[in-house]
């Protein structure tokens, strides 16, 4: 309980950083336990929120086929950070990505990606085991399959990660609507399309 306290407690504009994980219209397509419309506007969602809040982000794709292309929602992700290709689904295995994660100087690590089973779990149980504290972001995650993905919801909360949403995560980093900030934030989670 220590670790998620810690993780929701740490979460912070100054803190925190983004990694989205195989984000990919080719890959998304598939999934069943978050429909690809709304797993694509949750991450959209995401986005707006690292520009807003300042927040490094950097998004991580595998070759599919001869297609690495983001969905729509996080094209242009490039002004928060970098886009990377890897080969491998495991972040330690992957240097250019873990490098990109250690340069931002910021503990907790907010994931979003596609498919749960594999890159998600790893990359989250790899970034605790490097001492990152790890919010997972369900509404921007997702599976082709709801029976493994709940077993590795429970997985990686055992091992101190948090599954949280993009809209619990707004209102941690600014829970008014008054200021500037607040209405550009409110904007962004009000446009995600659940189902």
């Amino acid at each position: 309980m220590l670790n998620r306290q810690s993780a929701w407690a740490q979460l912070s504009a100054g803190m925190a950083q983004v990694l989205f994980c195989d984000l990919q219209k080719a890959i998304v397509k598939h999934g069943q336990t978050n429909i690809p419309k709304a797993l694509a506007s949750a991450a959209g969602a995401l986005l707006q929120l690292t520009k807003i809040f300042d927040l490094p982000a950097v998004v991580s794709v595998v070759p599919h086929g001869s297609d690495s292309q983001v969905i729509t929602e996080l094209e242009g992700a490039e002004s928060v950070g970098p886009k990377l290709l890897r080969t491998t689904n495991r972040l330690v295995a992957d240097p250019p990505t873990l490098q990109a994660i250690k340069r931002s100087d910021r503990k907790v690590l907010i994931v979003a990606g596609f498919m749960m089973e594999a890159v998600v779990l790893d990359t989250v149980l790899d970034a605790r085991a490097a001492g990152y504290e790890v919010l997972v972001a369900v509404d921007a995650c997702g599976s082709p399959s709801l029976r493994t993905e709940q077993s590795v919801l429970r997985q990686m909360e055992s091992a101190g990660a948090v599954p949280t949403s993009v809209i619990s995560i707004r209102t941690k980093l600014s829970p008014g609507f008054s200021t500037d900030e607040g209405k550009q934030m409110f904007a962004a989670v009000q446009a995600i399309k659940y189902a």
